[in-house]
C-alpha cells in the first residue's frame, strides 16, 4: 500500500476541500440559506423588480441590497417581484442561495469572488459582523452597483466599514464609495419631470403652467424634459439626484412613470408619479397623485351602488383605457353587491358603431327568436317599434364626449329609455312598449365626458347622464374657480382635469417638502429623503382644485370624485 505523510496529507485534504467548496460556489447549489435579518438597513421593499444576476428570474429586494421576506400569504412568490410579475427567491424551480460557513471563506477569501449575489448575501448575514464581513460585504455591493442599484450598493459599503475586517479591504471600500458618492441634497429643490419637447410637448406645456400656478410653499421647481420618452425620464432621474432634488413630481406617461420610478426606487428619491395608472408603493417611496381610468370605473360603479342602482352594465371601447375601466367597474360592482347583467365592447376607430351597439343590446335576429318574429311581421320599420329586453338599471360608458354621445344616440333608436328625468310618466311608457313598462336606464359617464360640447353632440339622449370626474372646474368650491380663472388667463384657454390634478399633485409635494424640512431632525438620522418619503406617506390637501385628497398606505392619493348632470345645453353639479 502507498503511504503519504501526515503532512502530505493534510494539505491534499485541503485542497480538495477548496476545490470542492470553489465548486458549489460556481454551480450555486447546497443548504437554503436562513432568511437574512438587517435591522440596522432599511426596511422597505422595493416597488420595481430587479433582474437577479446570471438568472432570468426577478426577485424583491430591499433598498439596503438583500431579498424581501415575501408578503404574508403570498408564499414563494410573494413580495414586490411577485407583484410585478416576477417569482420570488425560492419560487418554483429555483435553486435556494448557497450558504457558506464564514469561518471557511475567511481561510480562502479568493472564494468569494466566485459567489453570486444571492450566496454573498447569505453568507454576510451568516458573518453577521465578523470576518470576512467586510469582504463580503464589498463583493455584494460590486454587485448591487453593477446591476444599477445604487442606494443598495452604498448602504452594503457602510456595512463593510463597520465590519471586524473593515481594514483588510478598506481602500477598496474607500474606492467604491467614492464612486457611490451623491451630492449633497438641496432640501428646497423638487424635481418635476414633464415631456417639454417631442410629440407630447403640448401636454408638457400644459401641465407646466398647471404646477406654477400651485402654491411652492418654499419649493423651488426644476423642470427637466423626458422627450415622452422611457430612456430620457430615467437619465431626467439622474440629473435631478445630481442636482440634489430632495424628491421628483412626474412623468405623465405610463412607459416614462415605470423608467423613472425605477431609477428614483433605485436611487432612494421619492416619487411622486403623475401618471394614470395604478401601482404605487409608500414604502419605496413611489407615490401616485393622478387618477386613472380604474379609478374612474370604481367611483362609477360606487356611484351606483348609492344612488341603489342594482343592476348595471358596461360598454366600453376596445382599447387599453376602456377595458381598465370597464374591469374595475365590474370589479367593484360585484364587490358592492351589484348584479352585473351585461359587459360590452366597440370599436373605438370604426366608424359604425351600430353592429357592437346592437351585440351588446342582444338586438342580433340569429340569437333573439323574438325579434326575428317582430322583424318578420313589421320589416325593416320593426327596428324603430321592438321593445328590447334590457336587464340594467345604469349603463356605464367610459369614453370620450364625442363618439359618447354617438353612442349615446343608439339608444333611444333602438328604444331602450333613458332616464333623462327624474319622474318618467310610467302610462306613457306602457303605451310605448304595447302595455308592458321597459326598464329606464340611468347614463353614467366618465371625465372624458366633461366636455361643454356634450350637450349638443348628444341631444337629447345624454340628457340627466352623470358624469363622474375629478375636477369640476368653475363649477366647483372657490379652489377649483380660482385655479380655472388663474389657467384661464395664463393659458388662454379651460384647464383639463389632467392640469387641475397635476397643479394640486404640485400642492401637495410643496407642502409635503415644508413639513419635512421642518420635521427633518440634525445630524445622520435627518435624511431629507427619508423624511420627504415619510411627509408625503402621510400628505393631505384640503383645498386642492379638484377637491380635498389624502394620500393613502398604499401610495395612492384618494379624493372624492365630483358627480356632474347634463341638464339642457350645460353641465351643472349633480343635485
Amino acid at each position: 500500500m502507498h503511504r503519504v505523510s501526515p503532512a502530505r496529507r493534510g494539505r491534499v485534504d485541503g485542497e480538495r476541500a477548496l476545490g470542492a467548496a470553489l465548486a458549489v460556489a460556481v454551480a450555486a447549489c447546497g443548504g437554503r440559506a436562513p432568511q437574512p435579518s438587517w435591522p440596522s438597513w432599511p426596511s422597505w421593499p422595493s416597488w420595481i423588480e430587479q433582474d437577479a444576476p446570471g438568472s432570468q428570474r426577478h426577485e424583491a429586494r430591499r433598498a439596503g441590497g438583500e431579498p424581501a421576506e415575501p408578503a404574508a400569504g403570498a408564499g414563494a412568490a410573494g413580495g414586490a417581484g411577485a407583484a410585478a410579475g416576477g417569482t420570488g427567491p425560492a419560487g418554483a424551480g429555483v435553486a435556494a442561495a448557497v450558504v457558506m460557513d464564514p469561518a471557511k471563506v475567511a481561510a480562502h477569501p479568493e472564494l468569494i469572488d466566485a459567489l453570486d449575489e444571492p450566496a454573498v448575501l447569505a453568507t454576510l448575514a451568516r458573518a453577521g459582523g465578523g470576518a470576512p464581513a467586510a469582504r463580503l460585504a464589498l463583493r455584494a455591493a460590486r454587485l448591487a452597483y453593477h446591476r444599477g442599484d445604487a442606494a443598495a450598493a452604498r448602504a452594503l459599503v457602510a456595512r463593510g466599514q463597520a465590519a471586524a475586517d473593515a481594514a483588510a479591504v478598506r481602500a477598496e471600500l474607500a474606492a467604491l464609495g467614492a464612486q457611490l458618492a451623491q451630492p449633497p441634497v438641496d432640501p428646497r429643490l423638487v424635481a418635476v419631470l414633464l415631456p417639454l419637447t417631442g410629440r407630447f410637448a403640448a401636454i408638457g406645456a400644459e401641465l407646466k403652467l398647471a404646477i406654477q400656478l400651485a402654491p411652492a410653499a418654499g419649493t423651488s421647481w426644476l423642470f427637466l424634459d423626458t422627450k415622452g420618452e422611457p430612456a430620457a425620464a430615467a437619465a431626467a432621474v439622474d440629473a435631478a439626484v445630481a442636482r440634489g432634488a430632495i424628491a421628483i413630481l412626474g412623468p405623465v406617461g405610463d412607459r416614462e412613470a415605470v423608467a423613472a420610478a425605477r431609477a428614483a426606487s433605485l436611487q432612494g428619491v421619492p416619487i411622486a408619479l403623475l401618471a394614470p395608472a395604478d401601482g404605487a408603493d409608500a414604502a419605496a417611496g413611489v407615490f401616485r397623485t393622478v387618477a386613472s381610468p380604474a379609478d374612474e370605473g370604481r367611483a362609477a360603479a360606487r356611484l351606483a351602488a348609492d344612488h341603489g342602482f342594482p343592476t348595471v352594465a358596461v360598454l366600453a371601447p376596445r382599447d387599453d383605457v376602456g377595458q381598465e375601466a370597464a374591469d374595475a367597474f365590474a370589479a367593484e360592482a360585484r364587490r358592492r353587491q351589484l348584479a352585473v347583467t351585461a359587459q360590452g365592447t366597440y370599436d373605438p376607430t370604426g366608424g359604425n358603431l351600430e353592429p357592437d351597439v346592437k351585440a351588446f343590446l342582444n338586438l342580433v335576429p340569429a340569437k333573439n327568436p323574438r325579434l326575428a318574429a317582430h322583424l318578420a311581421r313589421h320589416g325593416r320599420k320593426g327596428w324603430t317599434t321592438f321593445s328590447p329586453d334590457v336587464p340594467f338599471s345604469l349603463l356605464y360608458v367610459p369614453d370620450r364626449h364625442d363618439r359618447a354621445a354617438l353612442v349615446a344616440a343608439f339608444l333611444p333608436y333602438f328604444n331602450v329609455e333613458l332616464r333623462t328625468t327624474d319622474f318618467p310618466d310610467p302610462a306613457r311608457l306602457q303605451r310605448k312598449h304595447g302595455g308592458n313598462l321597459p326598464q329606464v336606464v340611468q347614463l353614467v359617464g366618465g371625465a372624458g365626458w366633461n366636455h361643454p360640447t356634450l350637450p349638443v353632440r348628444g341631444g337629447a339622449a345624454v340628457q340627466g347622464a352623470l358624469i363622474v370626474d375629478a375636477f369640476p372646474g368653475a363649477l366647483g368650491g372657490d379652489a377649483s374657480a380660482a385655479f380655472a380663472a388663474a389657467f384661464q388667463q395664463r393659458g388662454n384657454r379651460t384647464p383639463t382635469a389632467a392640469a387641475a390634478q397635476a397643479h394640486d399633485a404640485a400642492a401637495l409635494v410643496a407642502r409635503a417638502r415644508a413639513e419635512a424640512a421642518a420635521a427633518r431632525p440634525p445630524g445622520p438620522a435627518g435624511d431629507p429623503r427619508a423624511a420627504m418619503r415619510a411627509a408625503l406617506a402621510r400628505a393631505r390637501l384640503d383645498d386642492g382644485a379638484c377637491g380635498p385628497a389624502a394620500m393613502g398606505p398604499d401610495g395612492e392619493l384618494a379624493r372624492a370624485p365630483t358627480i356632474l348632470e347634463v341638464s339642457g345645453d350645460q353641465l351643472i353639479l349633480a343635485p
